[in-house]
């Protein structure tokens, strides 16, 4: 991973969350291989389709002893989430605890059920933000959206398990957040690079700088990093940006430390780099797609395939911690993509598309203007009579209700789209 500038060691950067991040690799090897069995076992007991999905394998619990066996297993994509979903509301079995005892259902993109994560996906996110220099007693300004998502619910436990109090600003009201962070004094933000810059732009607007608005920690995840787009934030608000991975199915898979040396494995997880093809794990330094097994007991995630790609460094780092890194994403396995922190799968454009027989072909072209992602649905039409802006306005709010986000829709004549497109272009530029 390409470094940016070299920030000066302070108090923000002193020690480690847990002990074990110092953990020697024959000692982590052996604590995740009992854990694993352990758990393992668990869901085999308690998820009903945890255990038809080994039993149609013809594995039993038994054979899985530590982390050599996990190929054993077969990968959970998401896919498999909505397919199960479809037939068994609302968590298609793989839940754990029944769904009366859920204490929360978020939904995610896709009308895709999930349970309140449990303690080990909050202390993996912990441990990240901990890295990032959060510390007890700071006010953090969360803008990930609180509604219906799990993300920034579990960030903000997260948070508040480190000791620091919780802004719930979620998006949107940027003059608002930017008086909220001059009045409470608020010491560190998490959210997406895109909204930090978007809040600095609001900043000089509003004739603020932001470096003297006093923010010390910048967490940012959900979207790539270019190293330039961080380099300027950092310069504009005089502090150093550190970034996260994961998924809101598994939790928290890859942090920076201070030394930005690649992305720290959180402790509580299972993370490997394999063949998409065939599951199995490939070797180190060889870019592979990333499978997160999360000790999750309200909805066992074992070898849940994220769909990005990535490699594993297995050299020390220098800040201290042992645990294995990811050197950063790369890129994605299938076309899905991910559009202002959200990923926007084919399926969900097919889904929009199948709403309007006007429509003959369609194509979605993700760009980017500045740091913000634009999303443009071109809608190719064969009755040139039809009412254009009508349509067009009817399919922006079928966007919005299918996919979450808002979209751009641009209507062309027939032949405007070349046959064999690929249904999701992504024309960013990440430098």
């Amino acid at each position: 991973m390409t470094k940016s500038k070299r920030w000066t060691m302070n108090r923000r950067d002193e020690g480690f969350w847990q002990k074990e991040e110092r953990l020697s690799p024959e000692e982590r090897e052996e604590l995740l291989s009992e854990r694993l069995r352990e758990f393992v076992r668990f869901a085999y007991e308690r998820s009903r389709t945890f255990r038809r999905r080994l039993e149609q394998k013809g594995i039993s619990p038994e054979e899985i002893r530590g982390l050599e066996d996990l190929e054993k297993l077969p990968l959970i994509r998401k896919e498999d989430l909505t397919d199960e979903q479809r037939r068994e509301k609302p968590f298609g079995g793989f839940e754990a605890v029944p769904a009366k005892e859920a204490g929360r259902i978020y939904i995610n993109p896709g009308l895709i059920f999930q349970p309140l994560e449990g303690e080990e996906v909050v202390k993996g996110w912990a441990e990240a933000l901990f890295a990032a220099g959060v510390r007890q007693g700071d006010i953090v300004q969360n803008t990930f959206n609180y509604h219906l998502w799990p993300f920034a619910f579990t960030l903000d436990r997260a948070l508040r398990l480190l000791g620091a109090t919780v802004v719930p600003a979620g998006v949107e009201n940027t003059a608002m957040q930017i008086n909220i962070m001059r009045t409470l004094g608020v010491k560190a933000f998490v959210g997406t690079p895109s909204f930090l810059m978007t809040l600095a732009e609001r900043a000089e607007a509003m004739g603020v700088a932001p470096k003297e608005i006093g923010l010390e920690v910048g967490f940012v995840t959900a979207e790539m990093l270019p190293e330039g787009l961080r380099g300027r934030l950092e310069e504009k608000w005089g502090m150093r940006i550190s970034q996260g991975y994961g998924t809101v199915f598994t939790g928290c898979l890859g942090y920076e430390c201070p030394e930005r040396s690649g992305l720290h494995i959180p402790e509580g997880v299972i993370v490997e780099v394999v063949d998409p093809q065939t599951g199995k794990a490939v070797p180190p330094g060889v870019v592979g797609e990333i499978v997160a097994t999360s000790f999750d007991p309200s909805f066992p995630m074992i070898r849940f395939a994220t769909g990005d790609l990535s490699l594993l460094l297995r050299e020390p780092c220098p800040c201290g911690r042992t645990s294995w890194r990811l050197k950063k994403i790369l890129g994605r396995v299938d076309q899905a993509t991910k559009v202002k922190g959200i990923f926007i799968h084919p399926w969900q454009t097919d889904e929009v598309a199948s709403q309007f027989p006007e429509v003959f072909k369609y194509q979605v072209i993700i760009t980017r203007v500045g740091y913000t992602d634009r999303m443009t649905f071109v809608a190719e039409v064969r009755d040139e009579t039809v009412d254009k802006e009508k349509l067009r306005r009817r399919i922006e709010r079928a966007i919005k209700e299918t996919l979450t986000i808002r979209g751009e829709v641009e209507i062309v004549p027939a032949g405007s789209i070349p046959d064999w497109h690929p249904k999701i272009m992504d024309k960013r530029q990440w430098e």
